[in-house]
């Protein structure tokens, strides 16, 4: 297994995409905490950070399968560094006007996401051109591994950017790394197209929609795609909808300053996620079933989200902060919980033929599925309070929890899970 990561890193190409998408990912999640917190300063308002994220997320339902029809279209490697080297002098361009309105903040963040639909599926369709095909897929976790990384790394690192050196030079520092991404894919070889090429756009973007509505049509009709399909879903949207809501979490429950939501909130749940990232694995070549570890960290989050909300406040002001971190970790720890069992099994049941167009839409699904509840749950939040918020995400995952559980034992979840282990 080493030797096999070693072969990979010993692959110049494949190093100098990969720092690329570190460096890519590492930026886009330092940028996303900064903003968070400038704009919540200036706002006091969870819509406002919502709607910071619909910015984000709107290119990606109305660009993106463009964009992804097009890069068949044109020379990935170009594409590759076109879009670093834009996407640095926004940055750069956006570090020097910030402070004439602070709703620039939406046309910069729009105008990124423009230009990162481009750069992704570059990215992605670039990767099986630069490593042989019995290491794709350690190149595939690696990079995943790098994008989950990051979200921590990035919100951990910008919290002690933005204090010590400010606003406008942490984003000095992201334009330099989106630079350094430019300058890493420079070095790329050139990358030879496919045997197959569409002929039009026309064909390639047809092509793209076809592919999603089929990967929709197949998870419909299949339950052991589609229940843990929306278990990933609503996961990954309880995520975002807490780093949204990031800045209240920190100033109301946990009487903390925004700008210390990086070290105090999200770094220990990077440590919980980390801790689960080695034990589940070791629970699963144990032979522990799956539905159980799934079964015991829904119940975790729900547990976590529900104490936070009701618990935290309640407590001595001495005490908030390391029960707070404490039960962050433990939520971190039964996100992954919930992400690696799941993910594996959803992986152990599509066909290859149709991993593609499952793991294809999960992306396209997520953005689509998340817009109105991340809107909504900043409207909740203004008009209820975060803990209420809290409460309700904890009740939908123990409801969620309670539904699986009473299903047959020869339903989707529970047979699937006993066949494989």
């Amino acid at each position: 297994m080493l030797d096999s990561y070693k072969k990979l890193f010993k692959n110049k190409n494949f190093l100098y995409l990969w720092m690329s998408q570190l460096l890519s990912q590492l930026t886009i999640q330092i940028i996303t905490f900064l903003l968070i917190v400038r704009l919540f300063n200036h706002t006091q308002s969870t819509i406002a950070t919502s709607f910071l994220w619909l910015s984000y997320a709107l290119p990606a339902i109305f660009i993106g399968p463009f964009a992804s029809a097009a890069i068949d279209l044109l020379s990935k490697k170009k594409v590759l560094m076109l879009t670093n080297f834009i996407q640095s002098i926004i940055i750069f361009i956006y570090s020097l006007i910030f402070s004439k309105s602070i709703f620039l903040l939406f046309g910069a963040v729009l105008f990124y996401s423009i230009v990162n639909q481009f750069y992704l599926p570059a990215e992605l369709s670039t990767l099986p051109s630069v490593v042989k095909s019995n290491s794709l897929a350690k190149a595939n976790g690696l990079f995943f591994i790098t994008q989950q990384a990051s979200l921590f790394a990035g919100f951990s690192i910008a919290s002690p950017l933005g204090r010590f050196v400010g606003f406008k030079y942490s984003l000095y520092i992201c334009s330099i790394f989106l630079f350094l991404a430019f300058l890493s894919v420079c070095f790329l070889s050139d990358i030879k197209k496919g045997i197959f090429v569409f002929k039009n756009i026309e064909d390639s973007f047809s092509e793209y929609f076809t592919q999603i509505i089929n990967g929709y049509n197949y998870i419909k009709k299949n339950k052991t795609v589609l229940y843990p399909l929306l278990l990933l879903l609503g996961t990954q949207m309880c995520l975002s909808i807490v780093i949204v809501n990031l800045p209240v979490i920190a100033q109301e429950l946990i009487k903390i300053k925004i700008e210390n939501a990086g070290s105090h909130i999200v770094l220990p749940a990077g440590l919980g996620a980390i801790i689960a990232a080695f034990s589940i694995p070791k629970y699963l070549d144990k032979g522990i079933r799956k539905i159980i570890l799934i079964k015991r960290s829904i119940f975790l989050l729900s547990l976590c989200l529900i104490l936070i909300a009701f618990l935290i406040p309640e407590l001595p002001i001495k005490l908030i902060l390391w029960v707070s971190i404490f039960l962050i970790i433990l939520f971190g720890y039964a996100f992954v919980g919930i992400v690696i069992p799941t993910q594996t099994f959803l992986q152990e049941k599509t066909p290859i033929k149709f991993r593609g167009r499952v793991f294809g839409n999960y992306g396209f699904l997520l953005t689509i599925a998340s817009v109105f509840p991340i809107i909504l749950s900043g409207t909740l939040t203004e008009l209820l309070g975060i803990k209420t918020l809290s409460f309700i995400i904890g009740s939908l995952f123990l409801i969620f929890l309670i539904y699986i559980s009473r299903l047959p034992k020869n339903a989707v979840f529970e047979k699937e899970i006993l066949i494989n282990n």
